[in-house]
């Protein structure tokens, strides 16, 4: 496997599976990444083109990243990338 195989492997993109918590609300989720036309929250697969996603695409496990949300930028701590 290439360096850059590896590296994109660690970073969240369309298609992975990323845990991630909430800091503010305390609470983990974990969602799969996909194109928008396949997303369905409900069962766990989030729009590559939502707030969230967008927030997280391109991250490592360990990065606290800020979606913008109506109230503010929540602050998400990505623990997990399958």
């Amino acid at each position: 496997m290439s360096t850059i195989e590896m590296t994109a492997k660690h970073k969240v993109h369309i298609g992975a599976t990323v845990s991630f918590t909430d800091q503010d609300a305390g609470r983990r989720q974990t969602f799969t990444i996909v194109a928008p036309h396949n997303a369905a929250a409900a069962q766990g697969r989030l729009s590559a083109a939502s707030p969230v996603a967008t927030a997280l695409l391109g991250h490592s496990v360990g990065d606290l990243v800020g979606v913008r949300t109506p109230k503010g930028i929540r602050p998400l701590l990505i623990a997990a990338i399958a």
